[in-house]
């Protein structure tokens, strides 16, 4: 994968400086990226990393060298090259950042699956806690420790029965705000409660035999005329915070987060963050 900006700067860096001093710069850059990966002991910050799926042949291969034999064969099930290429280098990423945190080798990483197909870690044992969703040319990953988190990206459309799905899948005070938009606004509106309710519905980890329409996310859809949720403001739901997540670089995409407790905070960041 193509190595981060950090990595290209610290090279530049130790290229120049006298020789006596090269030491005491690599143990500072090994301090700086140590604490770049770090995340809170308990939980009080999640990561959102949104990854681009759009890459070169090139990347798309060193990208299945970190693959387990069964993630290999999963990209090799699909129909399209182009959905096999966004599974790959969304796995792909998802190793390499959760490497990056535990200080391991990506194709070290030995993944476990609960009855619903949510993921955990086996090996290394660990209290990481991640989720990852993809849309599109987007993927979210989503890292904390010891707190279940949930996330869900969709990429804007207007092709979709919005208001047959909400019948069935939405709440009534849901539908019933939903119905409050005019139709060019209600796809949004209608990606924003969906959004939330699959990131909350991934976060809890019992797929849909929880029943989307048996919680409320209402205070995720936004308000009529006011371009819906803009901010990052967080607001609960038995328990758990629900963020909507906005970003420059998911221009074209809705997403949300939902993490289990109160007291989070989310920071944004992309793979060139990871040092290496």
């Amino acid at each position: 994968m193509r190595r981060s900006l950090r990595a290209r700067s610290r090279d530049f860096v130790l290229e120049w400086i006298p020789a006596g001093l090269e030491l005491l710069v690599r143990l500072r850059f090994i301090l700086i990226d140590n604490e770049s990966m770090r995340l809170a002991p308990k939980g009080e910050v999640v990561d959102i990393w949104i990854v681009d799926l759009s890459v070169a042949e090139q990347t798309l291969q060193r990208a299945q060298t970190v693959l387990s034999e069964d993630e290999l064969q999963r990209s090799r099930r699909f129909r399209f090259p182009v959905d096999c290429r966004r599974f790959v280098m969304a796995r792909a990423n998802l190793r390499r950042i959760l490497a990056s945190y535990l200080h391991v080798a990506a194709q070290t990483l030995v993944f476990d699956y609960s009855e619903y197909g949510k993921p955990t870690l086996s090996r290394p044992p660990s209290q990481m806690r991640f989720n990852v969703s993809r849309s599109g040319e987007r993927a979210l990953i989503a890292c904390t420790q010891g707190r279940e988190v949930g996330v869900d990206i969709e990429k804007e459309r207007q092709d979709i029965e919005i208001d047959d799905l909400a019948k069935r899948f939405f709440s009534a005070p849901e539908n019933a705000k939903l119905q409050a938009f005019p139709l060019p606004d209600r796809y949004q509106a209608f990606l924003r409660c969906w959004t939330c309710k699959e990131a909350f519905v991934k976060a809890v980890g019992r797929g849909l035999s929880l029943g989307l329409d048996k919680f409320d996310v209402s205070l995720g859809i936004g308000e009529p005329g006011s371009g819906g949720a803009t901010s990052t403001e967080k607001f609960s739901v038995d328990g758990w915070s629900l963020t909507p997540i906005v970003s420059n670089t998911l221009e074209g995409y809705i997403s949300a987060a939902a993490v289990e407790g109160a007291g989070i905070e989310l920071r944004v960041r992309t793979p060139d963050e990871i040092p290496g």
